[in-house]
């Protein structure tokens, strides 16, 4: 790997492309066919539900184009019979906070067709007892990418005793970003200065506590390049989930499928369909996405890139674009997805 592991840019032009909880790979698409998505989360802090049609128009440069959204209504019942409406749009709604020990069901409307799911109970989580970083050198890789040397980053909880469960890991990390916009060669300085790059796990990281009931669980989450500048510190939230067996299943598949990539669609023969939804009239029909109902617990590590292992220092990695003379010109740094004026929760500067 020759570059920094945050590529904003990338993950802006994917953003563009589509909203859904597992991302699509356009470049690996079968010949064009659509496919209906119903992605869904329900969490113990907000929900989201996402109703979408794959990727299916190819353009004469050879990509592919997002289809129409479907005309769609959702809601989802507890077990009391409570009704809570959704726009399936994939936007959060924080109004929405799960209940553990509640069991939910999911209902959808797309395009003349009713969808429903299986029932799903949230589970409890544990807290996550440490984020431990390791230093390590990959030898496998050449001395001078970026990751050569690094750290595998660990989470350690204590699985819960006396029943099965399943547990999936994410993580999202911050960078301070001091350029928003590239234009004609030069770097353009953010406005305001308090701006940072948000980059997103792109791997599926699940474990059953199988044959270890009530033990001890460590997790390999990601490893971390040990890279400086831009700042002192690398900075990683990393979540942990109680997630139901049915998405766990679903999920583990996955990362055997997809580890490399992170994509659901890298391998269409062995794409995995939704695991929870179906067409009532059309149990047949092949959906996409999942119902993920969960609760959570996360934890901030801050890993100092200037501090010396065994003699070992950190590699620089120096943006040489120069940056636009005119000092009075800035851009924006604009709300979103990759990109928020929000300082992270625990930043060290």
């Amino acid at each position: 790997m020759k570059k920094l592991l945050v590529f904003i840019n990338v993950l802006l032009f994917l953003a563009n492309l589509t909203t859904c909880q597992y991302p699509v790979d356009s470049s690996a698409l079968p010949d064009p066919q659509k496919f209906l998505i119903i992605d869904a989360q329900l969490t113990d802090s907000f929900a989201r539900v996402d109703v979408n049609y794959t990727l299916t128009e190819v353009t004469p440069q050879g990509g592919y184009l997002l289809a129409t959204r479907p005309q769609a209504t959702a809601y989802v019942l507890d077990s009391h019979g409570n009704r809570t409406d959704f726009i399936p749009d994939g936007r959060k709604n924080t109004s929405f906070i799960g209940q553990v020990g509640e069991t939910y069901h999911l209902y959808v409307q797309a395009d003349g067709q009713v969808y429903e799911s299986q029932p799903e109970t949230m589970r409890a989580c544990p807290e996550i007892d440490s984020l431990i970083p390791i230093y390590s050198r990959e030898t496998f890789r050449s001395p001078d990418d970026l990751s050569y040397d690094g750290f595998d980053v660990y989470a350690e909880t204590k699985d819960q005793v006396g029943e099965e469960n399943y547990y999936q890991w994410d993580w999202i990390h911050y960078e301070r970003l001091f350029s928003c916009d590239y234009q004609n060669g030069y770097l353009i300085p953010c406005t305001p200065y308090d701006c940072w790059g948000i980059a997103y796990n792109d791997r599926f990281v699940v474990q059953s506590d199988k044959l270890r009931d009530g033990q001890p669980l460590d997790v390999k989450v990601l490893r971390v390049p040990f890279v400086t500048p831009p700042q002192k510190y690398y900075y990683v939230r990393v979540e942990q989930r109680a997630i139901t067996p049915s998405v766990y299943s679903y999920l583990k598949s996955l990362q055997q499928q997809t580890q490399n990539v992170g994509s659901v669609f890298d391998i269409p023969a062995q794409t995995k369909f939704n695991p929870n939804v179906y067409n009532v009239n059309k149990p047949g029909e092949q959906i996409l996405g999942a119902f993920n109902v969960y609760s959570a617990r996360w934890k901030v590590l801050n890993i100092n890139m200037q501090q010396e292992i065994n003699g070992v220092k950190a590699k620089s990695f120096t943006d040489l674009r120069p940056f636009l003379p005119a000092s009075l010109l800035q851009a924006p740094c604009t709300e979103g997805t990759y990109r928020t004026q929000i300082r992270p929760w625990g930043w060290r500067d």
